[in-house]
Formats: C-alpha cells, sequence, structure tokens
C-alpha cells in the first residue's frame, strides 16, 4: 500500500490563493489515479489562525475516498480535529501512532512542538517504539546533513539530529518545515506543493512512499507558475558577453523544461560583477531570457555590474575565476554559493577602483 506525502501547503482562505487549493488538488487527482488512498500532510497544512476551513473542506469532500493524515505544523499549530467537520481527516495533536497500512511498519506522527526538540518528542513515545522498523513523520528542522533552512522563518524550530535517529532507528524519516525538496539517506523534505513566493524555485513535488518494500518515489504537482531566481557573475574578458550567454543557456538547460513548463516561468535576474562593456551584456541577458516572463514584470537587475578597463586586474581577476571554477563549491545555507565567492573575490581585486 503507498502513502503520499506533502507538507507546507499554507492554505489561506481559497479567495485569497486558491492556487494553493490547485495544487492540493492536483494531488489529489494523482494519489486517486494512482489508487493510494492515504495522504499524509507532515505539518503547516494551513497558514497562521486561518478560521475559514470551507475551501479545505470541500476538497475533502470531493475526494473522500482518501484519507487525510495531518500534523500541525508551527504556523498551524493549534489546529484541531475538532475545528474541521470532515470525516476522512485525522488530526494528531499529539505525538501518536498510524497505521494506514497493517502490512507495513507503523507510523509515529509527531506535530510542532514549540521549545521541544524531535528527539524528546520521540522518547515520550519510546516505550511504545516497536522492535521492528517505524517511520517518523514530523515537522522541524533535520538538523545534520542539511544546510538549507527556512529564509522566510529564521531560528531552528524542533531539530532532529543523527543521533535522535541513530537511537530510535527508524526506517524512514518526513519532515515539514522546509519548503524545499530533499531527499538524502534516510530523511525527506517534500517541499511545498506550490512555492509561496520566487525563492522557492523549481518545478513542485510531493513524496509517494511504499512502506513494506521502503520505496521513496517523488511526482510532480501541476502548478501554474514555476518560479527562478538566478544570479550570474562575469569578469572583463575578451568575449565576455559569449561567457555571460554560456552561463545562461547553462542554467535554462539545468532547469529541465518541457514547452509547457516553459510558459509557467516566472524568473528574477541579477547580474554583477564586473566587465568591459555593459550594454551589451545587458542585451545578451534580455536575448538568451527571450521567450521567458521576468518576475512581476521586472527586468534584468544590472545595478551592480560595474565596468573595468583596467588589463592588468583583468588578467588577475580571469586567473583567480579559472582558480574558483575548478573547485566544487557545495554552499547552501549559511554558506556562500560558488556566485557569492566569485563577487567576493571581485570585490578584493577592484574594492576602491
Amino acid at each position: 500500500m503507498k502513502i503520499a506525502i506533502t507538507a507546507d501547503l499554507h492554505l489561506t482562505p481559497r479567495k485569497e490563493h486558491p492556487e494553493r487549493y490547485r495544487a492540493l488538488e492536483n494531488i489529489f487527482e494523482q494519489i486517486e489515479g494512482e489508487s493510494i488512498q492515504h495522504l499524509v500532510v507532515a505539518g503547516d497544512l494551513f497558514d497562521v489562525d486561518l478560521q475559514d476551513f470551507s475551501g479545505f473542506e470541500a476538497l475533502c469532500r470531493e475526494h473522500k475516498a482518501v484519507k487525510v493524515h495531518v500534523i500541525p505544523g508551527n504556523h498551524d499549530s493549534r489546529l484541531r480535529e475538532a475545528s474541521l467537520l470532515s470525516e476522512n481527516v485525522t488530526v494528531y495533536e499529539e505525538p501518536g501512532w498510524a497505521s494506514p497500512d497493517p502490512g507495513g511498519p507503523p507510523i509515529l506522527m509527531i506535530p510542532y512542538l514549540a521549545r521541544t526538540s524531535m528527539g524528546e518528542a520521540i522518547e515520550s513515545c519510546a516505550e511504545h517504539l516497536p522492535d521492528g522498523g517505524w517511520v517518523l513523520v514530523g515537522h522541524g528542522d533535520w538538523s545534520e546533513g542539511m544546510r538549507v533552512r527556512n529564509p522566510l522563518e529564521p531560528g531552528v524550530y524542533m531539530p532532529l539530529t543523527s543521533q535522535d535517529v541513530g537511537r530510535y532507528r527508524p526506517q524512514r524519516v518526513f519532515l515539514g518545515h522546509i519548503h524545499v525538496p530533499y531527499s538524502r539517506g534516510l530523511v525527506h523534505y517534500p517541499g511545498s506543493p506550490y512555492p509561496l513566493d520566487i525563492t522557492e524555485t523549481g518545478k513542485r513535488r510531493f513524496v509517494v512512499y511504499e512502506p513494506t518494500t521502503d520505496v521513496v518515489e517523488t511526482r510532480l504537482v501541476d502548478t501554474e507558475v514555476i518560479y527562478f531566481d538566478e544570479t550570474f557573475v562575469t569578469v572583463p574578458m575578451e568575449d565576455e558577453d559569449k561567457y555571460l550567454e554560456r552561463q545562461i543557456r547553462d542554467r535554462i538547460e539545468a532547469w529541465s523544461l518541457d514547452k509547457k513548463d516553459r510558459a509557467k516561468v516566472r524568473v528574477r535576474v541579477r547580474v554583477c560583477g564586473y566587465c568591459t562593456d555593459r550594454r551589451a551584456l545587458g542585451e545578451v541577458t534580455q536575448r538568451t531570457f527571450r521567450g521567458f516572463a521576468f518576475y512581476e514584470d521586472a527586468e534584468p537587475d544590472l545595478s551592480e555590474l560595474l565596468v573595468s578597463d583596467d588589463l592588468d586586474l583583468q588578467a588577475i581577476s580571469g586567473n583567480v575565476l579559472a582558480r574558483i571554477e575548478s573547485l566544487e563549491w557545495g554552499g547552501g545555507g549559511d554558506e556562500p554559493s560558488k556566485a557569492d565567492i566569485v563577487l567576493a573575490a571581485l570585490q578584493t581585486i577592484y574594492g576602491g577602483r
């Protein structure tokens, strides 16, 4: 028996953000098409202090064959099952067990609890942990092995550590709170199924899990927009316009879009660094992104693209860029990206000139 898992929908009254409801409806339609009977929501189904649940309840009535299992997140921590009329929805107000697949491992559902770690919440249920495999669903930060954080909410929320995983030994962990899709080892974030803002880039997804075989798969959500937020760094060089064009084309190729997806893209573009011909780089940026819509109709931002014709500094910056390009840069979370590192190096080279 397969189980679908999503998180961080942040539903508001439907008239405010109908696109979020349409994303959830697409998830319902896909899982019904696969005869999946259970949908798990790993927190933040609703946005802060939502009192109007009618839009969600209408969807649940339309898809009443799907049993929806919800843990409250930090945004909807006051959510109670008594608030909802939908008979096919279960809200886990306290840490508790779910067994959607009688032949598979039980699932420990841990809602967000302020000033509590995930390990402490698991410990409260430790006497009931099965000897065999079990699955954890929670809402918080995987504090090890993942540098990505939720940029909208600084700080640490209900952390889960590798020591917790090693001590209690779940066979899989599914978490909400981080809106970026992430899967590594035992830990999976489905990410938000609809982008809440321009920082939530790329195609959105949800997760399908087969507990008995312990297989995790992903499914793409058919959203109305796909955001990309791209920064390009240039240095003065011969054919600098072609260098920038290659960067842009490589980035677009990495988006992995089909023809239908391209029409959904809204991209925010920033070009910074140093160059000898600022106008030419502005023209190549516009030309290479032709066919894509810019986020909020804003033109590419070249305000941090400066001009220099110093040949000595050009040689130095070229050597530095080649060295940086030869190295592997992970980035993410609080760590600088490769673009940040290149820009910092250029500011050191050209600073004050």
